[in-house]
């Protein structure tokens, strides 16, 4: 609109309006009103200033909902229709004239405005003023209304990301938030790389291009970035390296967020994003931040998911349970299945304790080095580790999917059993913490006393810290048998040897036993019947 082509009389009134406008705007943004709000406001002053017998403005609410909003009389007939008919400019309207225009940004529409006048006001003396008049409040009115917009569309953007993340399965949530994200943004490439809660300086990624999954630590791999994994390891999450950039090989790749812990300088993640030669805008950079910020709590929650289910199951184990939404009901609630148990016990370990390592940080730090790697083994051969009860481990074979057979429950208990007596008497009879053992206690090194059972057991979650652990006499039996165990001794009960006779396993069948013996044992009704293994 040219002010030349304007009478003095019309650029004031004009000038007039858009103060109005702007002064009610500005006052509405400071009470922090809504659009209706608004509105009640800024119509009663637009209709006393133009003339208009009415005015409706269309476009969305703060809901991203479609809303008509109206003041005043348009001649019986709704708004909402006339504004819908997109004919912009002045038109005859049931008794009167709708002067109106579409409200935009850049060309974007946003809604529409229109004035209801009555009479006929679509002379060429009338209609071009009236037109001015609606464009003017137009201008006001379009930014305010597109970053409203703007703002609840992010919001809506950032409750369907809270929504996807929620999936029990991380995975499969995290690709559909970014897909969401993608369908609001252009983003080329998009990248995700975060710890391992449980194993110590691993790292897990996440590549997607234009929102599609192309590259994921454990999907289709990509060579490059487990080629930096392996020689910068978690130094690559860090604030301000830049090698995934290089591996990446955009350098308009930046680092979008730096994922860290509440009250944790240690990283959890970062997120890289790159575009080409394009960039990225201020909407884009906002939405990839309301992702980050909602996926770092995710992330936190993921993290103390696998944390609490790592005391019990080795990591591929965890990455079965994950990748079921319903793990906990399918899994591990608890159910009375027939199991592999072991008990495992070091022998001697008071008179060590009190000969030997003496001071209680030593025995603390003996225990935690020889039940690491214990429960390593028995993760190792599938096991569940169930608790430690002062230095004796214990692990169950089957659960928690009890997809293997009762012989092969066994077979794993068994082989489990062989390796922690070897890297007993091995490795941590070299421990230095032993180095006196055999001089003060004139003993070979150190030993494990060891009871093998194969017995029904109801085994799930239980107590107030969901603490997965199985009940049963087989338990009880298995405890009483480890006891009988003297110096690197193994013993099975006959359940356990019945069920592994037919394996074919060669390490089995070359195993060697002792008679079968019966022992009475304390709280046990019938007498332990158990072989020996030589």
């Amino acid at each position: 609109m040219e002010s030349g082509d304007l009478s003095y009389e019309e650029l004031k009134h004009l000038r007039t309006v858009s103060r109005t406008v702007d002064d009610i705007l500005e006052q509405s943004l400071k009470n922090r009103e809504n659009l209706e709000q608004t509105f009640k406001r800024l119509f009663p002053e637009l209709i006393k200033l133009t003339g208009a017998s009415g005015i409706a403005i269309t476009s969305l609410d703060e809901e991203l909902t479609v809303q008509t909003w109206h003041h005043g009389d348009f001649g019986g007939t709704f708004p909402g229709t006339l504004l819908e008919e997109n004919s912009w400019g002045a038109r005859k309207a049931a008794n009167g004239t709708l002067v109106s225009q579409a409200l935009d940004i850049v060309g974007t529409k946003i809604g529409a405005i229109g004035l209801y006048f009555a009479g006929d006001q679509t002379g060429a003396d009338r209609a071009g003023p009236l037109r001015r008049l609606v464009e003017t409040i137009a201008e006001e009115l379009d930014t305010v209304l597109a970053s409203i917009q703007t703002a609840s569309e992010k919001q809506q953007v950032l409750v369907t990301i809270n929504h996807f993340l929620s999936n029990r399965v991380f995975e499969v949530g995290m690709d559909q938030a970014v897909r969401a994200l993608c369908e609001k943004v252009k983003l080329p490439g998009f990248m995700l790389m975060y710890r391992d809660a449980v194993e110590s300086g691993a790292l897990h990624y996440r590549v997607y291009k234009y929102g599609q999954l192309e590259h994921a630590s454990n999907g289709i791999r990509s060579e490059k970035i487990d080629d930096a994994i392996r020689s910068h390891g978690p130094q690559l999450i860090n604030a301000q390296d830049r090698k995934l950039r290089e591996v990446l090989g955009s350098q308009r790749a930046v680092e979008a967020v730096l994922i860290s812990g509440v009250g944790d300088a240690s990283a959890l993640g970062k997120i890289m994003i790159w575009s080409g030669s394009e960039g990225f805008s201020a909407y884009t950079m906002d939405l990839i931040r309301l992702l980050a910020s909602t996926l770092s709590q995710r992330l936190l929650d993921y993290n103390r998911e696998r944390i609490h289910l790592s005391q019990f199951f080795a990591g591929k184990c965890i990455d079965e349970l994950l990748r079921d939404p319903d793990y906990e009901r399918r899994y591990l609630t608890p159910r009375d299945e027939e199991v592999g148990i072991l008990f495992a016990d070091i022998n001697g370990f008071t008179r060590i304790c009190e000969t030997v390592l003496e001071r209680p940080e030593r025995i603390g730090k003996f225990v935690d080095d020889w039940s690491e790697e214990a429960v390593g083994i028995l993760h190792r051969h599938n096991g569940v580790f169930d608790k430690m009860v002062g230095d004796c481990v214990i692990g169950l074979f089957g659960p928690p999917f009890f997809k293997s057979t009762a012989a092969e429950r066994t077979r794993d208990a068994v082989r489990a059993a062989l390796e922690i007596q070897a890297f007993t008497a091995e490795k941590m009879s070299a421990h230095p913490e032993i180095s006196r053992l055999t001089e003060i206690l004139k003993l070979p090194g150190l030993g494990v006393a060891i009871g093998v059972n194969l017995a029904p057991t109801f085994c799930g979650l239980f107590g107030p810290n969901r603490q997965y652990t199985g009940f049963s006499t087989g338990m009880n039996q298995t405890a009483r048998l480890q006891s009988l165990g003297a110096f690197r001794e193994t013993l099975l009960m006959e359940s356990a040897k019945k069920a592994i006779e037919g394996v074919d396993d060669p390490l089995l069948r070359a195993l060697k036993y002792g008679p079968l013996t019966e022992t009475p044992v304390k709280n046990v009704g019938n007498p332990l019947r158990h072989f020996k293994l030589v």
